[in-house]
């Protein structure tokens, strides 16, 4: 039998999983019924130590979206099922909002993977 991955814990699904939606109190019995059992392994240690003191966030500015990226997504793909050529609807876009094209691409880049994320999602 195949050994399993460092990070999975049986015992960490049910709390991981109440964390995900939101459902902290939840989340905080389930690790102390664990706790006061002895029982606790090195993933639910581990959630129940970043639950007191959370992780520092990294230093620096926090990456903001690019501006317009939705409209600038959902545009740039329509223009290119109109059968417009790549460089010509950067151009278009570039010009319409009025940024640079590398914007423009950021922008395609940051919907596509919104796009890609909510697609693996729904498959789900």
């Amino acid at each position: 039998m195949a050994k399993l991955p460092d990070g999975f814990s049986l015992q960490a699904l049910p709390i991981e999983t109440a964390l995900s939606e939101g459902r902290t109190e939840d989340a905080k019995t389930a690790i102390i019924e664990v706790l006061l059992a002895g029982k606790a392994d090195r993933v639910v240690q581990r959630i129940a130590a970043e639950m007191i003191r959370p992780p520092k966030r990294s230093r620096g500015r926090q990456r903001a979206n690019t501006r317009h990226w939705f409209d600038i997504g959902e545009q740039f793909h329509w223009l290119r099922l109109d059968g417009v050529k790549y460089e010509d609807a950067l151009r278009q876009l570039s010009e319409k909002f009025g940024y640079s094209e590398t914007h423009v691409r950021k922008a395609i880049a940051e919907f596509d993977a919104a796009k890609e994320a909510s697609d693996r999602e729904h498959c789900e």
